[in-house]
C-alpha cells in the first residue's frame, strides 16, 4: 500500500488551544476568525488537520494511557478474556488480535474500549450506553485513561462549535437539537427563527452521545502478510468527527485530491480523521482513537440550509445509533467471510 510521505510542516495545522481555554481567558475576535478560517481552510483544501496538545490535552495523560494499555495487554490471555468486548452487554473492553470488524481484511491489532461512564440502568438493547469495565489487575488504569478520556470530551465539544462557526452557523447548531416548544408556527419563525436555533434546547450531544476512546495497539509484523491481514482497511468513522493520537508509523490518510499520505509521527500533536487506513509495520504502533458522534437517537440528515430543489440530499437520514449498527454489522459479516475464505 503506497502513500506519499509528509513532513510534518506540509500538515494542515489548527491551534485551537485558546478556544480550549476561552472559558478562564477571552479569545480576541479576530484571533477566533484566524482559527475558524483555518479549519475551513485545512476541511475543504486537505481534509483533515492537525492541533497541537499543548494546552489541549496533557502530555502526561496521553503518555500514560499508552502505558496502561501496554500493562493491561501483557496480562495473561486468560485474564483478559474476562474483559472480552463480546462479554459486556455495550461493547466495552478488550478486542482480541484479529477480531475488529474491518470490510474485506483481517485486522492486525489489539483494542481497548470505553466511552461516558454511566449508571447500569442506561443499558438498553441496541444501545451502547452505560459503564465501562475496568481491568482491576492493572493500577491507574481507570483513573488515568478515564481523565483523558474526559480531555478530549472537552475538545470534542469546541471542535462541535467550531465547525458550525466556521460556515458561518450558530455555535451550538451540532450539540442541540431542534424541538421548539411553540405550538403556533408564526411565533416560531419571529422568535426562534432569529435566534438560529429553537428556544428547547435538547441536547444533540450530551451524555449520552456516541463518543466512545479506543486504546488501540497494532504489534510489530516480523514477516509479510497477506493483503487481506493489515491493521486496518481503509475506512471512514461512524460519528461525526475522529480525533486520533500516535506513536508510531502506518497511518495513512486520504486528502481531498484523492491521493494517500502517510502521516508523520508527533509526540505533541492531534489529528482530525477523514478517510484512513492503517499499515503493518516492523515497528510496533499504538493510537489513541476518540470517536465523536451524537446521542444515538439523533437524526442524521442535511440542514435545512444546505438543500434545495436543486440540491436534494444525498443519503437516507437516519439516526446516528441506526447508522453505527449497520456499519458495525456489515463489517462484522465481511470480516467472517474473509476468515471463511482464507480458511479454506
Amino acid at each position: 500500500m503506497n502513500a506519499a510521505k509528509l513532513s510534518l510542516q506540509q500538515l494542515p495545522l489548527v491551534d485551537v488551544s485558546p478556544l480550549v481555554s476561552a472559558d478562564k481567558h477571552a479569545v480576541a475576535p479576530e484571533q477566533k476568525a484566524q482559527i475558524l478560517a483555518d479549519m475551513r481552510t485545512a476541511c475543504l483544501e486537505t481534509g483533515f488537520f492537525t492541533v497541537p496538545t499543548k494546552g489541549v490535552l496533557s502530555s502526561q495523560l496521553i503518555e500514560a494511557a499508552y502505558t496502561r494499555a501496554d500493562e493491561f495487554l501483557a496480562l495473561p490471555e486468560a485474564v483478559k478474556l474476562q474483559y472480552h468486548c463480546k462479554r459486556t452487554p455495550n461493547a466495552r473492553g478488550w478486542t482480541p488480535m484479529f477480531e475488529e470488524p474491518s470490510p474485506d481484511v483481517v485486522s492486525h491489532l489489539e483494542g481497548f474500549d470505553l466511552a461516558r461512564e454511566l449508571p447500569a440502568t442506561y443499558i438498553q438493547e441496541g444501545s451502547s450506553l452505560g459503564p465501562n469495565i475496568w481491568p482491576a489487575e492493572v493500577p491507574r488504569f481507570q483513573e488515568d485513561v478515564y481523565a483523558l478520556y474526559e480531555e478530549t470530551t472537552k475538545l470534542s465539544h469546541v471542535l462541535f462549535r467550531s465547525f458550525a462557526e466556521m460556515f458561518d452557523l450558530p455555535p451550538e447548531t451540532f450539540l442541540v437539537r431542534i424541538s421548539c416548544v411553540f405550538s403556533m408556527p408564526r411565533h416560531c419563525a419571529s422568535h426562534c427563527t432569529k435566534r438560529g436555533y429553537c428556544c428547547a434546547k435538547q441536547q444533540h450531544v450530551s451524555e449520552e452521545a456516541e463518543a466512545f476512546m479506543r486504546l488501540l495497539t497494532y504489534p510489530e509484523t516480523h514477516v509479510a502478510v497477506k493483503n487481506s491481514t493489515v491493521g486496518i482497511a481503509s475506512h471512514t468513522d461512524f460519528e461525526c468527527f475522529t480525533i486520533i493520537h500516535q506513536n508510531g508509523e502506518g497511518l495513512h490518510l486520504l486528502n481531498r485530491q484523492g491521493n494517500w499520505i502517510e502521516a508523520p509521527v508527533c509526540d505533541d500533536r492531534y489529528g482530525t480523521e477523514a478517510v484512513h487506513r492503517v499499515c503493518n509495520s516492523e515497528k510496533k504502533r499504538q493510537s489513541i482513537v476518540r470517536f465523536n458522534g451524537a446521542d444515538g437517537d439523533t437524526v442524521v440528515a442535511p440542514l435545512p440550509t444546505f438543500v434545495s430543489a436543486e440540491n436534494p440530499p444525498r443519503y437516507a437520514s437516519m439516526t446516528q445509533r441506526e447508522h453505527i449498527t449497520h456499519q458495525i454489522d456489515l463489517a462484522e459479516q465481511l470480516l467472517q467471510q474473509t476468515k471463511a475464505a482464507q480458511a479454506s
